[in-house]
């Protein structure tokens, strides 16, 4: 699968893909994890049918990625509109010099924070981004001490409220043209 060449930078040749156990992912299993990416609801007969494949082996083959890794979860994509208030933020951490061995602890609180729904580890000026669920920024404060109750780990944050989101791709852009 490659993709077409329509600008400087563009995408070059899709390279080969792993799961995270090793597997290879052939061109069957990319238009199946295309199609999960864009429909995730389908049912496994109508993916089945779209890629060409019986319903059998689309559901091995299901079966297969979800135990390799490659597959997470299943879930839907909800306009954040109907939260209100409860604004998203980014929040880059830049950490302070710390014991390898407390940084578990850390990583503990940010995964137990229900206001925190993802985390990133960076390189660059900051080590870590979080995209939370704040009603306002004064929030941080509070959210910072839950994470840091000692204040060992955070040395500075800087926090990016999200005004709007302009794109969101899905599927990832390997897996944007299913493969012939």
């Amino acid at each position: 699968m490659a993709f077409p060449s329509r600008s400087p930078g563009a995408l070059q040749p899709v390279p080969h893909l792993y799961a995270p156990s090793g597997a290879r992912l052939d061109a069957t299993d990319r238009k199946i994890l295309h199609l999960l990416q864009t429909g995730a609801r389908d049912s496994i007969q109508a993916i089945a049918e779209r890629i060409q494949l019986s319903h059998s082996g689309t559901l091995h083959r299901l079966r297969r990625l979800e135990e390799s890794g490659a597959v997470l979860r299943y879930m839907a994509e909800l306009d954040e509109a109907i939260f209100g208030d409860w604004q998203v933020t980014w929040i880059d951490i830049a950490l302070a010099r710390h014991p390898a061995d407390g940084r578990g602890r850390f990583e503990q609180a940010i995964a137990e924070a229900p206001e925190v729904m993802e985390a990133i580890e960076c390189v660059g000026e900051f080590d870590l981004s979080l995209k939370a669920a704040l009603r306002h920024a004064a929030e941080w404060p509070a959210l910072k001490a839950a994470l840091d109750p000692q204040a060992e780990f955070i040395d500075r944050a800087r926090l990016r409220p999200v005004a709007r989101v302009v794109k969101r791709s899905i599927p990832h852009p390997l897996l944007a043209a299913p493969p012939a």
